[in-house]
């Protein structure tokens, strides 16, 4: 029985950006659902939508407010999130609830490494190998999805 494709939402608002991680989420068997560009649209399509995943980025067109798109969506929806920033710094230590970060600017590789790790996680419950070293794994999912310690993980 085949499973379905998670389904993810791209808050980006770089459109050349959000085209290439559209296309990497396909080669990945998930679902692009659509993409945001501010805060607004994004918490707007997360409570439309109701996507598994979410790729933010941490500054975007309304300013660095994908700290608190995160915290919204980890709290009310229960949705994981995926920064992707050029600065970690911005994250909380916490990472707002999200499972991790991919650094900007990534590599196709490093991309596509932690969307297969993140979509196996998701559709196992768990980590069968350690996180790709592309992927800074939050110490709370790490736990969750039990993460062997030879993993890649955040201090």
């Amino acid at each position: 029985m085949e499973t379905a494709a998670i389904r993810v939402l791209v808050v980006e608002d770089e459109v050349l950006v959000a085209a290439e991680i559209e296309f990497l989420i396909a080669e990945a068997g998930m679902e692009t659902l659509g993409v945001a560009i501010s805060s607004e649209e994004a918490l707007t399509m997360i409570e439309d939508h109701r996507p598994e995943l979410v790729l933010l980025d941490v500054h975007l067109a309304d300013g660095p407010t994908g700290v608190e798109v995160a915290r919204r969506a980890a709290a009310l929806h229960g949705v994981a999130v995926l920064f992707m920033t050029a600065n970690r710094r911005r994250l909380p230590n916490d990472f707002a609830g999200a499972l991790g970060s991919v650094a900007k600017p990534y590599t196709e590789w490093g991309m596509r490494a932690a969307l297969r790790f993140v979509a196996e996680c998701m559709r196992d419950g768990g980590a069968t190998r350690p996180s790709p070293s592309s992927l800074e794994l939050a110490p709370a999912w790490a736990k969750k999805w039990f993460v062997p310690e030879t993993g890649h993980q955040t201090h």
